[in-house]
């Protein structure tokens, strides 16, 4: 069994995070003190001003002062399975357990990287400083632990590779069928021509007979080509010309292809 890693924030590192919300009081104290005396505004303005100068920045900082600090590692204990610790924000302890970090890795910061970064699975990010005591020893204990159930994990990995392999192979499968089957229904309708191209067939006594579908569509068969397709607005006025050539019209809606 492991023994047990502990470790606490040295008193003037969490002086050092506090340190901008006191920076931010003396400012607003400073501003507020500024207009407060400036003799060219009225009083009730100045308040206004100094007020707002103090409030706007002021909960802007500390809004993101206190979500880093509920990230920051305060105190920590860790026996091997669980890690206990509080933050700067929160003197409650919380618990993780080493199933729920994912990576124990470096934190970045301006000049070279501060401590470390735990990420958790659930997507949180717990920040540990150098400066706190055993920080080292927990990473390395943390990374350890981590690699011990490796093998595990690789074989969840490999279950899951195997699924997804499985459900791609079956997808692939659905989409080459659907294509063949989509390439043999293409083939099998009739070659589509233009309107001129029609005509042209009509008027040469290549068309014996057409079928007119919605007005929309006509569909034949040409001495020549073959079955074929002509996509155009059939109106009266066309119509009579086919009939008048010898062609016989049918006509057909989609109501009368529906059993």
């Amino acid at each position: 069994m492991q023994a047990m890693i502990s470790g606490t924030m040295p008193k003037w590192q969490q002086y050092i995070h506090r340190s901008p919300v006191v920076i931010v009081i003396l400012f607003g104290a400073l501003f507020w003190w500024g207009f407060h005396s400036d003799p060219s505004h009225h009083p009730q303005v100045r308040n206004v001003w100094a007020v707002t100068l103090m409030i706007v920045p002021g909960l802007g900082l500390m809004g993101s002062c206190f979500s880093f600090w509920k990230r920051l590692i305060k105190e920590f204990n860790y026996e091997g399975r669980t890690l206990t610790f509080n933050t700067l924000a929160n003197s409650d302890m919380q618990v993780r357990h080493i199933s729920d970090i994912e990576e124990v890795g470096e934190w970045r910061g301006w000049g070279g990287p501060p401590g470390y970064c735990l990420k958790c699975r659930d997507g949180a990010k717990l920040f540990l400083q150098n400066g706190v005591s055993n920080a080292a020893a927990l990473a390395e204990g943390l990374r350890c632990d981590l690699g011990s159930s490796a093998s595990e994990k690789s074989a969840t990995g490999r279950r899951r590779s195997v699924r997804l392999a499985f459900v791609l192979s079956i997808a692939i499968g659905a989409g080459i069928l659907a294509s063949v089957a989509t390439f043999r229904l293409a083939s099998r309708l009739p070659q589509e021509i233009s309107r001129k191209e029609f005509l042209s067939e009509v008027e040469q006594g290549h068309v014996a007979k057409v079928v007119i579908s919605d007005r929309e569509l006509i569909t034949g068969t040409s001495s020549t080509r073959g079955a074929f397709r002509v996509r155009t607005p059939v109106d009266d006025a066309l119509v009579n010309d086919l009939r008048s050539r010898g062609v016989t019209v049918e006509f057909e809606t989609s109501s009368d292809l529906i059993p």
